[in-house]
């Protein structure tokens, strides 16, 4: 095994463990962290099998395996940052939707 490889699989194993330590003290919710250990098991992998990498990325015509990489990497983290945002627009609407609620029952109050 490489030195990057080490490394690698010891960064996904902090992960997971950080991971289980937030999710027992409360402050993740278990929903959010499934897609960090997805993510750490998949650097996890790509670290065991670099030939799958490069297998994969051959299959799918990359020039170079980091580019795959780097390709899998970014459009996993825009489907986050796009969970995140429906997530973010969702609570911006119940809030908004509060706070009609409440200036009406104030309004009604007085």
């Amino acid at each position: 095994m490489s030195n990057l490889q080490i490394v690698l699989l010891c960064v996904s194993l902090l992960t997971v463990v950080s991971l289980m330590l937030k999710i027992k003290k409360s402050q993740f919710l278990i929903g959010d962290s499934i897609f960090w250990v997805f993510f750490s098991i998949l650097i996890m992998i790509m670290a065991i099998f670099p030939k799958l990498t490069s297998l994969c990325s051959e299959l799918l015509g990359f020039e170079s395996p980091s580019n795959f990489i780097f390709v899998v990497f970014i459009f996993l983290l825009l489907v986050k940052v796009f969970t995140l945002n429906l997530g973010i627009t969702r609570l911006e609407t119940k809030l908004q939707k509060l706070v009609s609620e409440l200036a009406l029952k104030e309004n009604e109050d007085k």
